[in-house]
């Protein structure tokens, strides 16, 4: 009988160690399928990131094909100063240039004397 008590005893050792390896295993598969899930995301973030790259790139490379690139740095350290003044220019001599139809509708003295 006592090795039938030995026995018993190992197998209900065995069970429990079964059982406990099984529910470790279940935990580690949990947080594995997580880890993965989670760089799934990641990875679609940088598949999208790296389309927005390419499209960026891709009118880059229009821009210099077009040859476009030195008047756009020039336009960027340079043209924003001489476009104001330009405007300034056109605006005062739009404003001190008045035309025939203009002065008619004002009632100008000048128009009706020339």
């Amino acid at each position: 009988m006592n090795e039938i008590l030995h026995a018993n005893i190992f197998f209900l050792i065995a069970s429990i160690a079964t059982v406990c390896f099984c529910a470790f295993v279940c935990v580690i598969l949990y947080h594995v399928i997580r880890v993965l899930q989670t760089i799934r995301a990641i990875l679609d973030r940088i598949e999208a990131g790296s389309e927005v790259i390419a499209q960026d790139l891709a009118e880059l490379r229009q821009v210099v094909r077009d040859g476009g690139v030195l008047t756009r740095l020039f336009a960027l350290l340079f043209g924003s100063t001489s476009t104001t003044q330009k405007k300034r220019k056109r605006t005062n001599f739009r404003s001190s240039y008045e035309t025939k139809e203009d002065n008619e509708d004002r009632g100008n003295e000048e128009d009706s004397i020339s």
